[in-house]
Order: structure tokens, then sequence, then C-alpha cells
């Protein structure tokens, strides 16, 4: 085994996040799917390691720092002088669910070399996270990092989650998109998500397109109403537990750490995952589940220690 286990690829950005109501004071939060997906991972106890480019800035500082502290691996990190990446929310609408207006142009995110094309050595699984997966030089990266996956035996998860602001015209997104989710064991999408790959066309039916591509295991979340796992002989369901929300920022997040963590643990990443059985997979979304709602409790991506769930 390495030092990490699951590799994870995606954007680091820095969220600014409005505390008040008018968007007048705002507070500068470390994000990115691909940075809220390791560390998820790491607070549910696997070991994870990060890839990307990040700044040497002050923002890119924070989140070495964090890396550190968290005990997420950081050997695969690209140092850039560029500035770091932002998204500025927009104050939250009704159910916390967050605005992003991305700026990428640049910076530290735009970097042609700063992800990795090969799996280090012992890795079980590679996840590759968002637009940071899908477009530009980091998602030709990525494809041929999802290729040095497969050969070495390695599992891959890709989290969708669109951001339409930082996608090319839709026709052309839907077949970045698919590409990269042929590419894929496990596939998570939200609902919205799914609205806007498909409109009008039920979570089922995308699950068997995305089935017919090569993908295993779908995952579409749900918000409030939980998850359901489309597997290829069954759909698995988990309910949500019931929360106060503050804002859902890093919620998908949270819920594909919270799954690929608990598979991790039963051995059924990389080569152990043709073995996974209807409880492993339950067991997953069930905790993914808990602890995606548990997040919406707190500002910004700020998943639980596996301790205190």
């Amino acid at each position: 085994m390495s030092a990490a286990d699951i590799l994870v690829v995606g954007e680091a950005i820095g969220d600014f996040i409005p505390r008040d109501a008018e968007g007048r004071l705002y507070e500068a939060v470390l994000g990115g799917s691909g940075f809220n997906a390791a560390l998820a991972l790491a607070r549910f106890g696997a070991r994870p390691a990060y890839a990307g480019a990040l700044s040497t800035d002050a923002l890119g500082r924070r989140f070495r720092d964090a890396l550190r502290r968290e005990g997420i691996g950081a050997a695969q990190i690209h140092d850039s002088r560029l500035p770091s990446a932002v998204a500025i929310v927009a104050p939250l609408g009704p159910g916390g669910v967050p605005e992003f207006a991305l700026y990428l142009d640049g910076t530290a995110h735009a970097e042609p070399e700063g992800t990795p094309r090969h799996m280090p050595p012992g890795a079980a699984h590679l996840h590759a996270a968002s637009f940071g997966a899908t477009v530009g030089a980091s998602a030709e990266a990525v494809a041929a990092l999802a290729a040095s996956a497969r050969a070495a035996g390695a599992t891959m998860s890709y989290d969708v989650n669109i951001r339409a602001s930082v996608l090319p015209e839709r026709g052309r997104a839907l077949a970045l998109i698919e590409a990269r989710i042929a590419q894929a064991d496990i596939v998570k999408a939200s609902l919205d998500d799914l609205a806007w790959l498909y409109p009008g066309e039920s979570a089922e039916t995308t699950a068997q397109r995305w089935h017919a591509l090569g993908a295993r295991l779908v995952l579409v979340t749900q918000g409030p109403d939980g998850a359901i796992c489309y597997g290829p002989k069954e759909a698995l369901a988990a309910a949500a537990p019931p929360v106060t929300v503050v804002d859902t920022v890093g919620a998908g997040d949270t819920f594909i750490g919270g799954f690929l963590a608990v598979l991790a643990a039963r051995g059924r990443l990389g080569r152990g995952f043709t073995d996974a059985l209807r409880d492993d997979l339950q067991a997953a979304l069930a905790f993914a589940c808990a602890v995606a709602a548990d997040t919406c409790t707190r500002p910004g991506c700020d998943p639980p220690r596996r301790t205190a769930i």
C-alpha cells in the first residue's frame, strides 16, 4: 500500500462566502470540489492525496497548511506563481442553495502542468471532481490519469458537479462529460446536474445511459430526499436525516467522500470493487447521506470527523 490509497484531482478554489444577507461582509474559506472531497475523505478515516496546482500566494499557503493539518498527501502538488482561483458566492436564496461566480483565467487552476498523468504506485482509487476534471488542460491530464489508473487495476469515480458558467456550450460539454463517465466506475450527480444535462429525462433513464457508457454505479443525490445508488442489477436508496440548513456548500463533495471512505474501509475500491456486496453499498450510501446533511448545518464545506458521527 502507498501512503495514500485514494488520489483526488479537481479544483481547489478560495470560496468567498457571504456572512450577511446583503453581501457586504464576506469570509474567504478553502473550497473547490477536489479539495473538499479530499478533506472529507481524510476526516472519514481514508488515506487521500490531493494532486493539482496550488498558488504560492497567501491563499495557496492556507491550502497547503490545511492539507498538512488534515493528513492529506501533497506529494503531487504543483507549485504555481499564478494567483489562486476564487469563487464569489451570492447571498443565499431559499434552501441555502449557493450561486457561484468563478474566476479562473490566469490563475493556478489554469496551469497546463498542474495535474499528473500517471497514478502513483499503490494507489487503489482515483477520484476526479467537477469541471477541473472535465474541461481545459487539467481535463486532458485527467484523461491520461484515468487510463493509467485502469492499467494499474485502480478504480475511478467522477463527480459531474455542473458549473455551467465555466463549461462550453451544452452539446460540447455533454460530450466531454460523457467521455469522462466512460472512464469511470462510479459516477455521482445531483438532480440539478441531470436536469441540465438531459432535460426532462428521469434519473433512472440517465443511470441506464451511463451504465451503457461503462459506469458500474451511478449515484444521484436528491437534496433533502436523500440519494439513490443505481447498480447494474438494482437501485438502493437512503434517506437524508432532517437538519436545519445553513448552506449546502460542499454537501455533494462530502457525500462522495463519505461514500468512498466506507468502500475504502471495507476493501471495496481498486481490485476489491467487483466484490462489493449490497450491504457494502447500502452502508456507504447511508453514511454519505448522513455526513452530507451534517455539513449543511455549518457554513462552507466543513465535513464532520468520523469520531463525531
